[in-house]
């Protein structure tokens, strides 16, 4: 009786252990960009200290430069500036080893990879 308890206390443990996902932050900090012959020079910069630099110079004469703070909620990291008046792409995902950075406004779709 003592021997099942205790592999189905420690069988239980390791399922709960298990179901956590651990989602380093590390792994969204640095540069994403376009390639760098992309007029849009769409760049995002996500910085540790939770801070971020945005830019998006795709439509010319609206040009986007937005700074912050960020946060995470789930498995999206979201944009918050309080001094830019233009909407921009303020919610990105990140794939699971932190290359890329997608973000979706509408119908644009935006797929940034980061830079070494």
């Amino acid at each position: 009786m003592k021997k099942t308890m205790k592999t189905l206390t420690i069988l239980t443990m390791a399922i709960l252990m298990s179901s956590f996902s651990n989602t380093s932050v590390n792994q969204f900090i640095g540069t994403y960009a376009v390639c760098s012959n992309d007029p849009s020079q769409i760049k995002l910069i996500i910085n540790s200290d939770q801070t971020y630099y945005y830019q998006d110079f795709s439509v010319s004469d609206k040009k986007i430069i937005a700074k912050g703070s960020w946060t995470l909620k789930g498995n999206k990291v979201v944009l918050k500036d309080n001094n830019t008046v233009q909407k921009f792409h303020n919610v990105w995902t990140f794939d699971k080893n932190g290359k890329i950075a997608k973000s979706r406004k509408g119908l644009t779709f935006y797929r940034l990879t980061k830079s070494n």
